[in-house]
């Protein structure tokens, strides 16, 4: 079964075959042909949803912080009012049509900047049991020291971090310490007990972007 549903301006194509125990959503920044998204259900045997439409310049970040590269508009901060979104409004109305088991395991996927807002989530709420962040933005102003001073919240679940080996070594200076950021980011957690795997790939930013994906469906769901 595929189909779209569009939800407070949000495009959500969702895809699932027999019964649902397990769903991944994929905050994407560009629609998936919907022939690759139920090869992918087939293959890792779970059902997915595509949400695109999203403000991907606000609604991901944690905070206000300045805009990136400088002379950018600054970033909002609006990842809690989209969390709260994604909880009352969008997983309510999918779950309602794809009706999975009642002990659904749900997983977050994200992209750059919903790369960032996938971990920011999971250490403030329960909502996905795992989650997959591919080239996060863990340059984001802050964040790393954010994650420094909190405390890991136990998890029973598993994060997955993939990073192409150029993104260190952008133009954007302030993009430099993806990589720095991301390995500090995968030792806390690990230290913390958490199941981690973490990936670097060849490329920069904007390499592979469905082979990636794929990546983190193999290693979350195989």
């Amino acid at each position: 079964m595929t189909q779209k549903i569009d939800i407070e301006g949000l495009h959500c194509l969702c895809s699932a075959t027999g019964t649902v125990r397990r769903i991944a959503y994929v905050l994407y920044p560009t629609e998936i042909p919907a022939e690759r998204v139920e090869r992918m259900v087939a293959k890792y045997g779970v059902g997915i949803v595509v949400v695109t439409g999203m403000d991907w310049q606000n609604v991901f970040s944690p905070w206000a912080a300045p805009g990136v590269p400088a002379g950018d508009p600054d970033f909002k901060g609006e990842a809690p009012g989209f969390l709260k979104l994604m909880q009352q409004s969008v997983l309510p109305q999918i779950e309602n049509v794809l009706a999975p088991d009642s002990n659904v395991e749900r997983t977050l996927v994200g992209v750059s900047m919903s790369g960032l807002f996938a971990l920011w989530q999971w250490m403030v709420c329960p909502t996905f049991a795992n989650i997959a962040s591919l080239s996060g933005s863990f340059w984001y102003d802050g964040f790393d020291r954010w994650m420094k001073d909190r405390e890991i919240p136990p998890k029973t679940g598993k994060a997955y971090f993939l990073l192409g080996r150029q993104e260190s070594k952008s133009a954007v200076k302030a993009f430099d310490s993806v990589g720095e950021n991301t390995a500090m980011i995968v030792d806390l957690l690990t230290a913390a007990g958490i199941n981690v795997e973490y990936q670097l790939v060849p490329g920069n930013h904007f390499s592979d972007p469905i082979p990636r994906l794929e990546s983190a469906f193999a290693a979350l769901f195989s």
